[in-house]
């Protein structure tokens, strides 16, 4: 048995295949800390931007974004936050107003209203992220890359 597989898949001997919806990242190992084997097999985190980012949307939405990776993506997967900082950024910038229902279908509709809304930023297609990134709470580095865009336009 390979160094380390008990970290990576618990007490299992065999490996077992997740992936997102999409197909588009795999692991093996057990669902057990998948956040974990999610970022290691996709690259590292770049905390310290991450931490500037999250920073900049603090100080303009009054928003506590201090706390660790899964806090903030808990915190920021609905998107009601993020409309929120580009209305403080730039008022009236929101293509569509914010769905403050608690619902998954809200959630995509103001992370849909966020991306289109970078876009009169001058964004284009290509410096946005996935939306399923934020929806099924897998990842922030698609954010802080679109987000660190955003700070070199401004």
């Amino acid at each position: 048995m390979a160094a380390g597989w008990k970290k990576f898949t618990g007490q299992s001997q065999y490996p077992e295949l997740t992936s997102n919806s999409e197909g588009s990242a795999f692991t093996y190992g057990s669902k057990q800390n998948r956040n974990f084997r999610m970022s290691w097999l996709q690259g590292r985190r770049d905390e310290h931007k991450e931490n500037l980012i999250m920073g900049w949307i603090s100080r303009l939405t009054n928003e506590d974004l201090s706390c660790g990776f899964e806090e903030n993506l808990e915190k920021l997967h609905d998107g009601k936050i993020l409309c929120r900082f580009l209305n403080r950024l730039r008022p009236n910038s929101l293509v569509r107003p914010i769905n403050e229902k608690p619902a998954l279908f809200s959630a995509n509709e103001n992370i849909s209203t966020f991306l289109d809304s970078l876009k009169r930023f001058g964004l284009t297609d290509d410096d946005l992220f996935p939306s399923s990134d934020l929806l099924e709470k897998r990842d922030l580095a698609g954010l802080i890359a679109t987000l660190t865009k955003l700070q070199m336009i401004l």
